[in-house]
């Protein structure tokens, strides 16, 4: 059994400023440093964290950036042997503005993400069982995600997908993955109407699912999150925290979602966990480096 996670690797650079400009507006940051990211490897770092035997497949460039945006996937062990190297590309980057409460803004410049193709997919075929759980972003070609659902489909490996960064555009077949995951903003880009709220949410996952999805998530933040399955509507209330900075904290949900169901927890039981790595991890600054490990968890 392992988490499989076919994404993203970049390396993030975080100024920490006031407020987040607006269009136009020229603002000084405090500080800014430099962290491993991209929503694939985050997830894979937090899958391997809450307790999965992680494996990911993706794309590097060939320079000073990739050592040191696969710095914690290697410390913390998870499979490398399946990333590619773009002799063309640099390594994907993020740039990011965090503000005073923890909101941010993100500009990413996808890089060797932009190259992930056919080998990834001749890799995944050769790594992905029917006990895995497949997770999959929107940081790569969607063309390649598509056919990532297909060979999971095919092995009857679990699929979960985060709809990062989210487009009114994206193809229905991705919809067809077991669970699909947006966050409040992306919901309303992906169904076309406002959520404002739990309820508005629980109409939203209720959505997903009519789309083809098996679970709906709908993460509201601080507010906690919702979902719907077959046997209903579900809500979980956020957790009670310090946050100062929210950015990873979805990818900590997707990953430790991932490791819990891939560690046979029932759903339920899995998106409590999921919620509150989430939680743990808006406590620190960074995104990888806030990422907490299974035994940080309360109540587990």
């Amino acid at each position: 059994m392992s988490v499989v996670v076919l994404g993203s690797i970049n390396l993030d650079l975080v100024a920490q400023i006031d407020k987040i400009p607006v269009p136009g507006e020229t603002r000084l940051a405090r500080s800014m440093v430099t962290l491993p990211g991209g929503k694939g490897a985050n997830q894979a770092l937090a899958a391997q964290r809450m307790g999965a035997h992680t494996i990911m497949l993706g794309m590097i460039g060939e320079d000073a950036f990739a050592m040191q945006a696969l710095k914690f996937l290697r410390q913390d062990g998870v499979d490398l042997s399946h990333i590619g190297v773009s002799k063309t590309s640099p390594t994907g980057l993020a740039f990011i503005v965090v503000e005073e409460g923890g909101q941010n803004a993100i500009t990413v410049v996808p890089g060797a993400n932009a190259e992930v193709g056919s080998d990834a997919l001749a890799d995944l075929q050769q790594v992905l069982g029917p006990s895995d759980v497949l997770v999959l972003q929107c940081e790569i070609p969607l063309e390649v995600v598509e056919r990532a659902v297909i060979t999971a489909k095919k092995v009857g490996a679990r699929i979960v997908w985060d709809p990062a960064p989210a487009s009114k555009n994206l193809p229905k077949s991705l919809f067809k993955a077991d669970i699909v995951a947006p966050n409040q903003g992306e919901a309303e880009i992906l169904l076309g109407v406002p959520v404002t709220d739990v309820r508005t949410a629980k109409i939203a996952a209720r959505q997903l699912r009519s789309r083809g999805a098996q679970v709906g998530i709908v993460k509201l933040g601080a507010e906690g999150v919702v979902w719907a399955t077959s046997r209903g509507l579900f809500y979980q209330p956020g957790e009670e925290v310090q946050a100062i900075d929210a950015v990873g904290a979805g990818d900590t949900f997707a990953g430790a979602l991932a490791a819990r169901l891939d560690a046979g927890e029932a759903l339920g039981d899995a998106i409590r966990v999921a919620n509150r790595a989430a939680a743990l991890s808006t406590t620190k600054t960074g995104a990888q480096s806030s990422f907490p490990w299974l035994k940080d968890v309360p109540g587990l």
